[in-house]
């Protein structure tokens, strides 16, 4: 995901917060107040733990049959943030779509008022759309049709930009760059979550379509543990690529 405002204000916030920790240590231990500083560590571990524990929740519940949890953790934990309900819309109907489960991700996108929200959210919601026509239509004009529309709303907001999911978009829909494969290839080797299994299964197209099996495979491979019963890997909607080869359209492909 890009870097936005709310990300930039918690990189200052938490820049902040280990000024604060880090002068409150150098005073203890000048002190030989050691007590202090027991609390500090423990405490900061404790926060590590709960940090580990929402991504371990995350990638087990992209594992299930279904994205009812993943969506229902989306709903529950996206609140302290401006448009939260908008937020938590637009990666909900995307998790949908990947699971192959279209008509739930426009219910998602038809909840919202999104002419009430930034433009920013109004091209992640044009960005799911492009990604429906991608996946369930394999219709890739009107893709990459969206995906401009998409960009341009984005760009008219100083937090927009999903410069990960136009790749992936882009890289089947359009072709490669050698920016968009390297983008993509470093995301998708982060091997857990929504977005690295995209960006697994769209380098999958890419070299299959190149005829390099090895490196198809690979990132198949990525994609199954990420997201091990979204559409491409059980060959719901098989991807029809421009050019003459073929792409796995599911787990035995």
């Amino acid at each position: 995901m890009p870097v936005n405002k709310n990300l930039i204000s918690l990189l200052v916030v938490a820049v902040l917060f280990a000024a604060i920790i880090t002068y409150g240590l150098v005073g203890s231990i000048k002190t030989g107040n050691y007590v202090s500083i027991t609390i500090v560590f423990t405490g900061l571990a404790l926060c590590g733990i709960i940090i580990w524990l929402n991504h371990f929740r995350t990638r087990l519940f992209l594992r299930e049959k279904t994205p009812d949890r993943i969506i229902a953790y989306y709903h529950k934990s996206i609140r302290r943030i401006p448009h939260a309900d908008a937020a938590a819309a637009y990666l909900s109907a995307l998790a949908a779509a990947f699971f192959g489960k279209y008509d739930r991700a426009r219910t998602e996108l038809d909840a919202i008022e999104w002419n009430s929200t930034t433009p920013m959210y109004r091209g992640h919601r044009l960005y799911v759309l492009s990604f429906l026509a991608l996946l369930e239509e394999t219709d890739y004009p009107k893709a990459l049709r969206l995906a401009d529309e998409a960009e341009l709303l984005e760009s008219k907001d100083a937090a927009g930009g999903l410069k990960v999911l136009d790749g992936v978009i882009r890289l089947v829909a359009d072709g490669p760059t050698p920016e968009r494969v390297a983008l993509l290839d470093k995301v998708a080797k982060r091997q857990h979550g929504l977005m690295p299994g995209m960006c697994a299964w769209a380098l999958a197209v890419h070299h299959m379509r190149k005829n390099e099996p090895e490196k198809a495979a690979e990132n198949k491979e990525l994609l199954r543990l990420a997201v091990p019963h979204s559409a491409p890997m059980q060959g719901n909607k098989p991807i029809v690529p421009p050019g003459p080869s073929g792409i796995f359209s599911g787990p035995d492909a």
